[in-house]
Formats: structure tokens, C-alpha cells, sequence
């Protein structure tokens, strides 16, 4: 079994061998361009090309400002990055236009969303907060995760709740790939979501969402 031994200077080496068991066929990596940047890691494509890259991102988002749907079923629009003391990203962020969110890349992405919702009459009002996933630029949506709730009418008025909604999806084409937070049944006149300064005094009912990448394809 052959070896390539890379010595130091003081003496001692390193020594890179070929497997243990014979393979089936020949096999080459090929190493990447660049020597990467902190904390990526080094992975293989399937077909032996080697990279550097984050194979675990993460970015937190909230609410700046109340939000009042206008209508009963909407895109949840308004999120800012996280501007919370100690608050540090991990990898790149996604991006959003629109209330549409675009990954950075392709792979398994878990979400979680903390919605604050206000509600100052109970009104037997149904409904539900979902996490939506489009996989043609936006024209069509498809939820893959749904927290479904009821305000019953004997509940005393101007109270707010906590809704999570919590899912995770596949980004097997980042540039066609996008995230919807969607509210459906929504009291346009006596419901709104919650936002807030996030680091300030207002934080304990700021709404929130946190999304981060589990794994490469």
C-alpha cells in the first residue's frame, strides 16, 4: 500500500496512504482553487472534485415594526436581520425582496418562526401561520410547515399569543428557490403581528425567525 509523506522541516512527516481495501476502480479527488476561509470545511462534489465551503449556516431576522395584514390570507413582508447584543451570523445570509426569501445556496434548510400576534377582540377568529417553499422564482407556493390556531370568543380582548411554525426544505436549485412566513385567516381589523426595537424594550414581543442550513445535498 503507497504513500505520500509530506516531512517537516525538524523532521517528523505526514503521510497521506492509499485505502486499506483495494477499490473497485481507480479513484481521483481533485483539490480546489483557493485555501478557503474560517471554518469552512472541506467537502467532494460526488464526482471527487473537492471544495471549501459553510455546510452549516445561520442568520436570525425580526419584526421592526407592528404588522397589520391586509387581507385574510398574506405574505408576512417586514424582517430585518438581528440586531441583538452578541447577535453573529454563521456563513452568508439569505436575501429578501418582497417577502420572498432567496438561500444563498443549495441544500437542507430548517426554519423557525415565532410569530407575536395581537388580537384586541376575540371573535372565534380560526386560522393559521405557515412556512411556504416555491421552487419556480416565486409563481407558485406550496407550504411545508402550518401551525393552525383558534381565538375563542370567551378570551378576554387585547391579548397576544405565540405561534411557531417549525419545518425544513430542500434548495435543490438556489437561484429558482424561495421562502414565504404566510398568514392565512387573519383578522385585518382586530389582529395584527407583532414587531419590535428586538434588542431594546420591546423585545419579549417581537416576532422572529431564525433559518439556518443543516446540510449540503
Amino acid at each position: 500500500m503507497s504513500s505520500i509523506k509530506l516531512k517537516h522541516a525538524s523532521g517528523n512527516s505526514m503521510s497521506l496512504s492509499a485505502p486499506a481495501t483495494n477499490p473497485a476502480s481507480d479513484l481521483s479527488l481533485t483539490l480546489p482553487t483557493t485555501i478557503g476561509s474560517t471554518r469552512e470545511n472541506l467537502k467532494v462534489d460526488g464526482s471527487g472534485n473537492l471544495s471549501f465551503g459553510n455546510a452549516y449556516q445561520f442568520s436570525s431576522w425580526y419584526m421592526p415594526a407592528d404588522y397589520t395584514p391586509t387581507a385574510g390570507e398574506v405574505v408576512i413582508p417586514n424582517w430585518l436581520e438581528s440586531n441583538a447584543d452578541g447577535y453573529e451570523r454563521l456563513g452568508t445570509a439569505p436575501t429578501i425582496s418582497s417577502g420572498n426569501w432567496t438561500m444563498p445556496s443549495t441544500g437542507y434548510w430548517r426554519v423557525q418562526l415565532d410569530i407575536i400576534y395581537f388580537h384586541s377582540s376575540a371573535t372565534n377568529d380560526s386560522g393559521c401561520f405557515q412556512l411556504r417553499h416555491s421552487t419556480d422564482s416565486g409563481s407558485n407556493f406550496n407550504a411545508f410547515a402550518t401551525t393552525g390556531f383558534r381565538i375563542d370568543g370567551g378570551l378576554p380582548s387585547n391579548v397576544k399569543f405565540c405561534w411557531t411554525v417549525v419545518g425544513t426544505f430542500k434548495v435543490a436549485n438556489a437561484s429558482n428557490s424561495r421562502l414565504q412566513t404566510y398568514g392565512v385567516g387573519l383578522d385585518t381589523s382586530v389582529g395584527r403581528v407583532m414587531g419590535g426595537t428586538q434588542a431594546g424594550a420591546d423585545q419579549g414581543y417581537c416576532s422572529s425567525l431564525h433559518i439556518e442550513k443543516m446540510g449540503d445535498l
